[in-house]
């Protein structure tokens, strides 16, 4: 004999309230450094240890201060920190003083350079040619090409500001403050290197676009 199942409309919404989203199902990896450390390293609280080394950099519990000259975190290489042809984001919490920038650009977080064999992605302010302007720059370069994005907003003014560099399979999105300013279409391909993360600088050796300011919080989420 075969029974019926009568579910109530209060039985059908727990269960759809009970069910995975998609967001749910995907795995994230990569980084999120706090900062809130006020000495010893940079804590990866992802659960993916992709801890750093702080050089120079100020530490006071709940963000770091960067001189612009020395202080960078170099964070060691590792496969979760390599999107590969997976969307990721680049997140940040930064505040520079409102002076003119001394650079060409401040880097936040980068892994690798133009001329690194298998890619590379970058979250940087520019300079533009008042040099008391400095905007968000959003760049991956992968085996299908590079795509790259300038916010609009000037955010060398002495605020904080948060700023996201979103990369998909089909454009880059640059982001200040929640706000979407700019877009670019184009696929960057797969990304994935055997370079350091570095917060904070271009190179180490020698240093180089080195920040000068203060940053609450630095993350990349890959969603495998």
């Amino acid at each position: 004999m075969k029974r019926t199942v009568v579910l109530s409309a209060t039985v059908i919404v727990v269960l759809l309230l009970a069910a995975p989203s998609y967001a749910d199902v995907l795995l994230t990896t990569g980084a999120d450094w706090q900062m809130n450390e006020t000495s010893g390293q940079m804590i990866d609280s992802s659960g993916n240890n992709n801890d750093g080394d702080p050089k120079d950099v100020g530490q006071r519990g709940s963000r770091y201060g960067f001189n612009g000259s020395t202080s960078y975190v170099a964070v060691p290489d590792s496969d979760s920190l390599d999107p590969e042809e997976s969307d990721i984001t680049l997140s940040a919490g930064v505040k520079v003083t409102d002076k003119p920038m001394d650079d060409d650009s401040y880097d936040i977080v980068r892994k690798g350079l133009v001329t690194t064999s298998g890619g590379d992605y970058k979250m940087e302010i520019k300079r533009t040619a008042n040099p008391a302007v400095g905007k968000l720059h959003c760049l991956f370069k992968g085996d299908g090409g590079t795509v790259d994005i300038e916010a609009r907003q000037d955010i060398v003014d002495g605020n904080w500001h948060t700023l996201e560099c979103i990369k998909t399979s089909t454009s880059v999105v640059a982001k200040v403050d929640g706000k979407s300013v700019s877009t670019k279409a184009g696929s960057a391909g797969s990304i994935s290197n055997g370079s350091e993360v570095l917060v904070g600088a271009k190179t180490a050796v020698p240093l180089d676009d080195m920040f000068d300011g203060k940053m609450d919080f630095v993350s990349i989420d890959i969603a495998r």
